[in-house]
């Protein structure tokens, strides 16, 4: 971990881009203003200068001007603006019209890790506030003499030009599960959900506005739209379990793969649509609908691959079990099948709850 110089204020903030030297190379001109805030070798990490009254502490990423990492290709047509800057940097000091202070702290984009940023984060932050994170996933903002933990959820908020750039991805590759879920996990515009403090005169922090509540995801089972499907679960599962002796020596890598390319093409002649990608996985976020259609009908033209994917269910069960008793080694692998296809068929609801 690079040390970074504990700035604790929006005039040391000024006063450290003032004193530093700009960054100049064969690959950075003076032009792009590079000042870094520590480490000038870590040149990434550096001051942004977005007016005399806002100044954005970055890491890089998708709104660093310079340093913008993958995604760019619609740049020159939605050029980061000095509003996406200091809307999507990780710190943002500001000074405002009746003298007060505040520092802005925005988490990464997205429902995954972002661990540089939250290096960056903890090293870069007040003295008086500190950067914390569980094992669950979830980051935290202590202020220290207000003795309050804060939760720091991840930010949907990013620049237009990567919203742009999945809506182009999703037009090519409308298959794709992971270029919708992007979809779903990006906007422009500001989400609220970053956390500010206000500096008090004596050199404290004090929350602006109400704390994020910790929201967990439950599962609920809705058992009247389940029931509908209840025969033709139980023919399907007991083909799924004639068909394994026969199948589980085939389910590799390739041989799923190569149902995922059978699969685009059936999609592509029958026009079928809500079929989703997920290499080593067959069905994975594809639309329930479709999934529901292939239950209800035995001769569907995808009801082989249906089958495959539930035969791999039954074979993960099984291979994960350790339960030596026939009766309840089945029911073991009954549940972890009619968890699986609760998921794939849209039998299942996530609920948003305050943990």
């Amino acid at each position: 971990m690079t040390y970074i110089t504990k700035l604790d204020s929006f005039d040391d903030v000024a006063a450290w881009y003032a004193k530093t030297p700009v960054l100049k190379s064969k690959d950075h001109p003076v032009e792009q203003d590079i000042r870094p805030i520590g480490k000038r070798a870590r040149k990434w990490e550096r001051i942004i200068k977005v007016n005399d009254h806002c100044y954005a502490l970055s890491c890089g990423g998708y709104a660093d001007p310079v340093f913008s990492w993958g995604y760019t290709d619609q740049l020159k047509e939605h050029p980061l603006t000095a509003k996406d800057i200091a809307l999507c940097a990780p710190i943002v000091w500001r000074k405002h019209k009746d003298g007060t202070e505040t520092i802005t702290v925005r988490n990464g984009p997205g429902e995954w890790q972002h661990n540089q940023t939250y290096s960056f984060i903890s090293r870069a932050l007040p003295r008086e506030l500190w950067f914390r994170q569980t094992r669950e996933g979830k980051q935290y903002i202590y202020n220290r003499p207000a003795g309050q933990t804060l939760h720091l959820p991840k930010t949907r908020t990013v620049p237009r030009h990567i919203v742009e750039h999945h809506k182009k991805q999703a037009e090519k590759k409308s298959t794709s599960w992971y270029v919708q879920r992007y979809i779903k996990a990006f906007q422009t515009g500001d989400d609220g959900l970053s956390v500010t403090f206000k500096r008090e005169t004596d050199g404290r922090f004090t929350l602006v506005g109400e704390p994020h509540k910790v929201m967990v995801d439950r599962v609920r089972v809705n058992k009247d739209q389940k029931r509908e499907f209840k025969e033709h679960i139980e023919t399907f599962y007991q083909w799924c379990l004639a068909m394994y002796p026969m199948l589980r020596g085939q389910l590799s890598w390739n041989f799923i793969n190569d149902l995922n390319k059978e699969l685009s093409e059936i999609a592509k002649e029958h026009k079928i649509k809500g079929l989703m990608h997920s290499w080593g996985s067959l069905f994975k976020n594809s639309e329930a609908s479709l999934l529901q259609a292939i239950l209800k009908d035995p001769e569907h033209v995808m009801r082989y691959h249906l089958g495959v994917a539930g035969v791999k269910a039954i074979h993960d069960a099984d291979h994960d079990c350790e339960i030596a008793d026939d009766t309840l080694r089945a029911k073991y692998i009954r549940a972890k099948f009619n968890n699986w296809i609760n998921k794939v068929a849209g039998f299942t609801t996530k609920v948003k709850m305050e943990k």
